[in-house]
């Protein structure tokens, strides 16, 4: 089989094509990444290389080159969009980006596989299109929970969903779609809140933690999927589920802001023999507009239909997280993006203080 991975030298969808080479290695893998400041060739170290794996360094939103590239792919798994929240948030030029990524991505990309003669097309999503619940909220996110994004970012995947939908129930065209939870692991760049506070400690600096209106710092709740058991769900969603269907994925692992970074000091001090505590490693930062306060994905449907259910448990997953960062190739790694890492931080920084000088302005 030949299969072509949109976003595939970013942070999930390099995972994914290590993943599918190591478990179908006579398939002929495309990868297919613009490049930009998440997409990193060195993601893909000792894949890119094989035979039986072809980059190519393109815009989805290029329908041409999309219809050449697909010519003779079987299978498109879609991950290339813009993801960070922050991001969307900053300037209009910056928002804008997200809508054509996002949303004319993929009406491009789906319509060149179909064109192209691709017979199956994944769509990878987020449960952010679902908005938030509340922190005594009993119910979960599930498949047919209503949309309710709220950023920029939540739009546009919530939009490209509609997108894949639509135009597979115009053409009769075999999609599957699935929303999955927060991500961590091995090559996540620094601008998420697992990487960037690793590399912000390893540097001796402050993780900044979001403190919402109420001044109660990281109350925000995530529920934490490893990306391994993401990668396993999709190959497991594409081979075994429903055409047409759309499955949740998450990690059964909720945990709030505050508590995941206290879990995180106490692992970090071990690795550099020293204390790191909230008061002496953490710095508190005015709230993101419209913050979501919880995220949770009830895997009801996966586990009934697939039989699939996360290995990783949040400590093992975060632990190896960790070590993986700390080791010679995570190291390597980070000090390989600090370029692109040092403009993702000016852009966080400007809309922290965007933030704070608009709520003093308020108050």
């Amino acid at each position: 089989m030949r299969i072509a991975v949109t976003g595939g030298a970013g942070f999930i969808g390099s995972n994914f094509v290590r993943y599918w080479m190591d478990t179908n290695p006579a398939d002929e893998v495309v990868v297919i990444d613009a490049l930009t400041y998440a997409g990193h060739l060195s993601n893909l170290a000792g894949y890119h290389e094989r035979p039986n794996c072809q980059f190519v360094q393109a815009d989805i939103c290029d329908y041409q080159t999309m219809l050449k590239v697909l010519a003779g792919v079987n299978l498109v798994v879609h991950f290339a969009a813009e993801t960070h929240v922050d991001r969307s948030l900053g300037a209009f030029e910056l928002e804008r980006q997200f809508y054509r990524s996002n949303i004319e991505g993929t009406a491009s990309l789906i319509r060149a596989s179909r064109e192209a003669g691709v017979g199956h097309f994944h769509h990878v999503s987020t449960d952010e299109v679902f908005g938030d619940l509340a922190f005594d909220d009993p119910q979960k996110f599930h498949e047919t929970y209503p949309y309710n994004p709220s950023s920029p970012y939540a739009v546009s995947k919530a939009a490209s969903d509609h997108v894949v939908r639509a135009f597979a129930h115009t053409y009769n065209y075999p999609i599957t779609i699935t929303n999955c939870t927060n991500n961590y692991g091995p090559f996540q760049t620094p601008e998420k809140l697992i990487p960037r506070s690793i590399a912000l400690l390893l540097a001796n600096q402050k993780v900044k933690l979001y403190t919402d209106a109420d001044g109660i710092p990281g109350r925000n709740i995530r529920d934490w999927l490893h990306v391994q058991d993401h990668c396993e769900a999709i190959a497991l969603v594409i081979k075994k589920g429903r055409i047409g269907e759309t499955y949740g994925i998450g990690g059964e692992a909720e945990l709030s802001n505050f508590h995941l970074v206290e879990t995180m000091l106490d692992i970090m001090s071990e690795f550099l023999d020293r204390s790191l505590t909230i008061e002496n490693s953490v710095e508190f930062v005015a709230d993101r507009p419209g913050h979501d306060r919880r995220y949770a994905m009830d895997l009801s449907k996966i586990k009934r239909e697939l039989g699939w259910q996360p290995r990783y448990s949040f400590e093992q997953g975060f632990l190896e997280t960790v070590q993986w960062y700390t080791s010679p190739e995570g190291q390597a790694w980070l000090a390989s993006l600090s370029d692109r890492t040092s403009d993702v931080r000016a852009n966080q920084e400007q809309v922290v203080a965007v933030r704070e000088n608009w709520q003093a302005e308020h108050q």
